[in-house]
């Protein structure tokens, strides 16, 4: 009896290796994923990437560059007016005013003459016209500093002038603040302008906090973090220059869970950010019966420019841009302990798929409850044959 019992279970065995690429699965095996890149040696189908400490510390450090603090900070205005502004000036002269007019009385008092002009844009030579004076370069200068040119040019000609002079509109020193359906620009002034100021200048965000990202544009520079980051820390709230631009990004950022974890599902973090360790966690961890623990992987289509350099000549070698986005799958053995640390450091990205091929063993485990089905009725026994 044993030896039928062995003899049926060689024959089951058997039949399983061969059968198994024919039941259904939750997707690849460990082994097919590892040889999409054996297809074609010329030009790789996908850029596959074991994960090891340098990896894992590497892509850390990159989403850590993300930071408003390494631009430097900004300044605040010195409130000098340039090309474009709008200033308004006001005279007065005292009495006798003999430039801008003016009377005694009977008694031979008479009070000052104000004269106010017409607001003033700086034109593209960075000047304005003022009677009885001309041109007078502004550009550049404090109003402070042009109530000084335009009064020393008059005292040769008015009788005691004075001056005041102010910046009416200012449409040089400026922000672009952006966000869905609605857009500002944000005048910079002496007081210093941060992007939190920005950021309210324009409504505050329209979603929730932890899905809104803060993008800046400052010249050919694009940093984008978190706005739950950006209120948490106040390093990351930098002064704002004349040119930047300040968007409200509000997509909500979720990865996608398949393969030996039970359920598919898509499942949303924060933009603050997501260690595959959490993702791993929030998936329910992996089944032990089921999942092939040296099999989990990461896909996402990522630049060329952002992959390692020993890993960019070959596709560059093939024509591929800078900017060209690689399809990468990023291979973890969670058998090795060392992957527990790396996992810390692996950042999860909006739409990555994190999928957990099958174990080998669930294989045959599947192939032997589809055989056995009609005649076992216990699980159990389905458990006893395969140990």
């Amino acid at each position: 009896m044993k030896f039928i019992k062995q003899s049926i279970m060689t024959a089951v065995c058997a039949a399983a290796l061969a059968a198994c690429s024919a039941l259904p699965s939750s997707g690849p095996s460990a082994r097919q994923v590892g040889a999409l890149v054996q297809q074609n040696a010329q030009i790789p189908e996908v850029e596959l990437i074991d994960v090891d400490g340098k990896v894992a510390n590497s892509l850390y450090q990159t989403q850590s560059h993300q930071s408003f603090s390494q631009l430097g900070e900004g300044y605040a205005s010195n409130g000098a007016v340039n090309i474009g502004d709008v200033l308004d000036i006001m005279i007065w002269e005292a009495p006798p005013a003999v430039l801008f007019g003016g009377g005694l009385s009977n008694t031979g008092s008479g009070s000052a003459q104000q004269t106010k002009l017409p607001e003033q844009i700086v034109n593209a030579r960075g000047s304005v016209s003022v009677p009885f004076v001309g041109d007078v370069p502004v550009a550049g200068k404090t109003p402070l500093q042009i109530q000084d040119i335009i009064k020393g040019r008059l005292k040769k000609m008015a009788n005691q002038p004075q001056v005041v002079v102010r910046l009416l509109q200012n449409h040089a020193a400026t922000v672009s603040v952006i966000r869905a359906g609605n857009s500002v620009r944000m005048p910079l002034t002496t007081a210093g302008e941060r992007i939190l100021d920005a950021v309210a200048a324009v409504g505050g965000s329209s979603a929730n906090v932890q899905d809104t990202n803060v993008q800046l544009t400052r010249g050919n520079v694009v940093k984008t973090v978190a706005l739950e980051d950006l209120v948490a820390n106040p390093r990351q709230n930098i002064l704002l220059r004349r040119g930047d631009i300040v968007t409200l990004i509000t997509n909500p950022s979720s990865f996608t869970s398949m393969g030996a974890v039970g359920t598919t599902q898509e499942i949303r973090f924060s933009v603050k950010g997501l260690s595959l360790a959490e993702a791993v966690g929030r998936m329910g961890g992996l089944q032990d019966w089921r999942s092939d623990a040296r099999g989990v992987f990461v896909f996402r289509y990522t630049p060329l420019a952002d992959l390692p350099s020993e890993n960019q000549e070959k596709w560059l070698a093939q024509g591929y841009g800078f900017e060209a986005a690689i399809p990468v799958v990023y291979r973890v053995n969670m058998t090795d302990a060392h992957s527990l640390f790396w996992l810390q450091r692996f950042p999860i990205k909006d739409k990555d798929i994190v999928y957990v091929s099958n174990a080998p063993l669930a294989e045959v485990r599947k192939f032997l409850s589809f055989v056995f089905s009609p005649v076992v009725s216990s699980v159990n026994s389905i458990n006893n044959l395969t140990h």
